[in-house]
């Protein structure tokens, strides 16, 4: 199965868009939009472990959080499960465009100096 048969399988009942992907040289980033709540975070918890468990080649994974406006504590737990698996890899796993109330969640849990965070000039 590739990256794009798993999103739409993992997130056939979501309005579409609400996941993609994107791949250049160096591995997937991931779009994520919507709100991070328990269902959400869960689907998207099998979404990450599988890609990570599929990233042959790769060197990194990237998940942008631009278009997520909520997070729960089972979105934080959802990636920081990911941010591990990838670790045991070796695999770069980084965050990039997280809005600020998502932010503030991280800081709140004290999780934001675990995750690398890739900056964007947006």
């Amino acid at each position: 199965m590739d990256t794009e048969s798993a999103i739409a399988r993992i997130f056939a009942q979501y309005p579409p868009r609400t996941v993609y992907s994107f791949k250049d040289a160096s591995g997937y980033i991931l779009y994520i939009f919507g709100s991070m709540d328990l269902k959400y975070s869960t689907d998207l918890q099998e979404l990450l472990l599988w890609m990570v468990e599929n990233q042959e080649g790769q060197s990194r994974l990237i998940v942008d959080l631009k278009g997520v406006d909520y997070i729960s504590s089972t979105g934080i737990g959802a990636l920081t499960n990911a941010m591990i698996q990838a670790k045991k890899r070796g695999l770069a796993f980084l965050l990039r465009n997280i809005q600020a109330n998502v932010r503030a969640v991280f800081v709140l849990l004290g999780l934001m100096g675990f995750f690398d965070e890739e900056k964007t000039d947006e």
